[in-house]
């Protein structure tokens, strides 16, 4: 019985290839329909992915994954013990003690306000991931400065070069420009300046204080887990603790806004691919009568009728699935080839493509487009199994 069971399941699996071989036509449309708008699913979500990936990456080069303020005063005084104390949590990569504060910039007559901001040279050196295009990031000397490629540009700086820093109080320092750096995101290499945090505390003239400590972690997209340990680790009344996550929350909600309506509309490409792929079954349900007639005459059972349309369905949509996964690749080495040869010797951001799409994601797409194919295949397949044998064969 359950070898007999294995033959008819051979056999539905042979008519409904057969019925998909012989509208070669058609059958070859529904299957690149289903190809492309799983292709432009993948394709589109890969460089949303990469774009958003890059942005956040520019943004955390030099924001804190965790920052600690303290409520009371500007100025934290004898922060030694809070940074050892978090440098002790599990999960905390970094602490980085800051001193910032709104400058002006001056250059040859040329004036521009910044943000300066003081920071160790030994943070500097290992902790920030700084892309410096020319120069160094060595600033152990007092007199050093790093400066963003953008603001540079503007205010013409080569490495090298002696420009004037004007803190808030009105305090004037020279100092040399060590190296220029880059991050990707525009805001910071246009309006930021590193410098060491003693020669900060001096232009201050507050003594050896910060004012704020940022957190770098392992994982920050995991920073939940450790903002809670960190809050345990230090005073609440004393200092306030916010995540880079709860800083830059617009910014996220408008990216996450972004990623769902780009879903929505991806969505409607696999909705109108699966359509395709019904009215298909249609088709071949209305020429197939007769012999959807003779198959119920010889014993198979309204199951079985209903299996071979749905076989068929999925069919297309799995040949569709994989010449998906070969273009896919093809269209986005392609893309990025093009956004190459684009960009060279402009003036944009962004020097090449930036690509993502996880494991995770890929079989979310491949498993909705699979139950998407499937259940566009449910009206053709119980259409077949209701025709009656008599009411089937009159038909010839």
């Amino acid at each position: 019985m359950r070898r007999e069971e294995q033959n008819k399941n051979m056999v539905e699996f042979f008519i409904a290839f057969r019925h998909i071989v012989e509208r070669k036509f058609q059958s070859i449309f529904s299957i690149l329909g289903v190809a492309i708008a799983v292709t432009v699913f993948i394709v589109s979500m890969t460089i949303s992915n990469g774009l958003n990936k890059n942005m956040i990456n520019s943004l955390l080069t030099m924001s804190p994954h965790i920052l600690i303020k303290n409520k009371k005063t500007t100025f934290f005084e004898n922060f030694g013990e809070t940074v050892e104390n978090i440098k002790k949590i599990k999960g905390v990569k970094a602490v980085i003690p800051q001193m910032n504060s709104q400058s002006i910039l001056k250059n040859e007559g040329l004036a521009k306000g910044v943000l300066a901001d003081g920071i160790s040279p030994e943070n500097v050196k290992n902790e920030l991931n700084l892309r410096i295009v020319k120069g160094n990031n060595n600033i152990s000397e007092l007199n050093s400065v790093l400066i963003g490629e953008q603001l540079a540009n503007e205010m013409d700086l080569k490495v090298g070069k002696e420009i004037s820093i004007v803190s808030a109080e009105n305090k004037e320092i020279k100092l040399i420009v060590r190296g220029i750096f880059k991050t990707g995101f525009l805001d910071y290499d246009s309006n930021l300046v590193i410098v060491p945090l003693e020669t900060m505390q001096i232009l201050s003239d507050q003594g050896k204080v910060a004012t704020e400590i940022g957190i770098k972690i392992e994982h920050p997209e995991r920073v939940d887990e450790v903002l809670n340990q960190v809050r345990n680790a230090v005073d609440p009344k004393e200092y306030g603790v916010i995540s880079w996550k709860t800083i830059n929350q617009n910014l996220l909600k408008a990216v996450q806004f972004e990623k769902f309506v780009l879903i929505a509309i991806l969505s409607l490409l696999l909705i109108i691919a699966s359509f395709a792929v019904s009215v298909i079954l249609n088709m071949i349900v209305r020429e197939k009568i007769k012999d959807i007639g003779i198959l119920k005459s010889i014993g198979y059972t309204n199951k079985n009728v209903r299996r071979i349309f749905t076989i068929e369905g999925l069919i297309i949509g799995v040949f569709g699935m994989i010449l998906a996964s070969c273009l896919s690749p093809l269209v986005l080495i392609a893309l990025k080839a093009l956004f190459k040869a684009y960009m060279k010797g402009g003036t944009y951001y962004l020097e090449e493509l930036p690509l993502y799409i996880s494991q995770k994601e890929l079989l979310i797409i491949y498993g909705v487009t699979f139950v998407v194919v499937f259940l566009s295949t449910i009206f053709p397949a119980a259409r077949a199994a209701r025709l009656k044998p008599v009411e089937a064969l009159k038909y010839e």
